[in-house]
C-alpha cells in the first residue's frame, strides 16, 4: 500500500501555514520538513527526509528536495517531477527519471539488480529528460548500467559506473561526462544516434572498446584515459567528431582508433604509444579525417 504525502498550501487571508495532512507513519519534523516512510508517493512540493529505509519511492511533484540521510530505497524508484533534488541516498533497484527537467542526484549510490538474461534490464534510465545533473554518485549494476534515451543537456560529474555495459546514449544530445570512471570487463560507452556530447577527463578501463559510436556526430572526447583490451575508440558511420589529447593503451593486438565509413573526424595530439596493433589508427572506407597524434 502506498503512503500518500500531501502538504496544504498557505491559508489565504490568515497568513498562517497549515499543517500538512499526514498519513500513518509519517512524522512532521517542522513546518518545512516531512519524513518519508513505507512506499512513498510524493505529490506535493516541499522538503522531505528519510529516517529509515523506504519500500519504494515515486516522485510526481515538482520542486521537491529529499535528504536520504544515507538510507536506502529497497524497491523501485521513479521520478517524473521536475526541479527535484536528491542527496545521500541508496537506490537498490536502480531508478527511472522520465520526462523530467532539472533533476539532481548527488552524493548517492545506485545498486542494480539482476534480471532475466534473455531480457537485460537497464538499471538507471533517463528518458525524455533535460538539464539533469548527477554528481559524486557510484553505480554498481547488472546488465546495462546507465542509459540515456532522448535526453539532452544532462551532466554526470565525478561518478563511478561499473556494469557489463556501463553507459549507453540513444538519440541523446549535448550531454556531458566529466571526471568519471567507466569500469567493466565488457563494453564501456556506446553512443547510437547521439550528437554533440562531451566526454572530458574520464577513465575507461576494462574489456572494450572504450568508446563506441554508431551514427553519432560532432561529439568531443578530450583528455580521457582509455586502458582497454579492444580498440580505444570505434567509430562507424560517425562524422565530425573530435578526439583530442586522449591517452589510449590496448592489448590483444587492438588498434587505438578504428574508423569505418566515418568522415571529417579530427584526431589531434592523442597519445597512442601504448597501442599494440599497427596501424594505431585503422580507417577503412573513411575519408577526409585529420590525424595528427603525438609522436612516440
Amino acid at each position: 500500500m502506498s503512503t500518500r504525502l500531501t502538504r496544504r498550501r498557505t491559508l489565504r487571508g490568515l497568513g498562517l501555514a497549515a499543517l500538512p495532512a499526514l498519513a500513518p507513519g509519517v512524522l512532521q519534523l517542522r513546518t518545512d520538513e516531512v519524513v518519508l516512510s513505507g512506499c512513498a508517493s510524493v505529490t506535493e512540493p516541499g522538503n522531505y527526509v528519510l529516517d529509515g529505509n523506504l519500500d519504494c519511492l515515486e516522485i510526481l511533484a515538482d520542486d521537491v528536495r529529499i535528504d536520504g540521510r544515507g538510507y536506502a530505497v529497497v524497491g523501485e524508484t521513479t521520478i517524473s517531477g521536475s526541479r527535484v533534488s536528491i542527496t545521500d541516498i541508496v537506490l537498490t533497484k536502480g531508478g527511472r527519471v522520465i520526462g523530467s527537467n532539472r533533476v539532481t542526484i548527488a552524493d548517492s549510490r545506485v545498486v542494480g539488480h539482476p534480471g532475466d538474461q534473455s531480457d537485460p534490464i537497464s538499471q538507471f534510465v533517463l528518458a525524455d529528460a533535460a538539464r539533469c545533473e548527477v554528481r559524486n554518485t557510484s553505480f554498481f549494476t547488472w546488465e546495462q548500467g546507465v542509459v540515456l534515451r532522448r535526453t539532452t543537456r544532462t551532466r554526470f560529474e565525478s561518478c563511478t559506473l561499473i556494469s557489463p555495459v556501463v553507459l549507453r546514449l540513444a538519440d541523446s544530445h549535448r550531454n556531458e561526462f566529466v571526471d568519471c570512471e567507466f569500469l567493466t570487463e565488457d563494453f564501456q560507452v556506446r553512443l547510437v544516434g547521439s550528437n554533440r556530447n562531451v566526454f572530458r577527463r574520464n577513465l575507461a578501463d576494462g574489456g572494450g572498446p572504450g568508446f563506441q559510436l554508431r551514427d553519432s556526430h560532432r561529439n568531443r572526447f578530450v583528455e580521457n584515459e582509455v586502458d582497454i583490451l579492444i580498440a580505444g575508440f570505434e567509430l562507424a558511420g560517425s562524422d565530425h567528431n573530435a578526439l583530442r589529447r586522449n591517452v589510449v593503451t590496448t592489448g590483444l593486438s587492438a588498434h587505438g582508433v578504428t574508423l569505418e565509413d566515418s568522415h571529417r573526424n579530427r584526431l589531434i595530439q592523442n597519445d597512442l604509444c601504448g597501442v599494440s596493433q599497427q596501424p594505431v589508427v585503422e580507417s577503412g572506407g573513411s575519408t577526409r579525417n585529420t590525424v595528427r597524434n603525438a609522436r612516440c
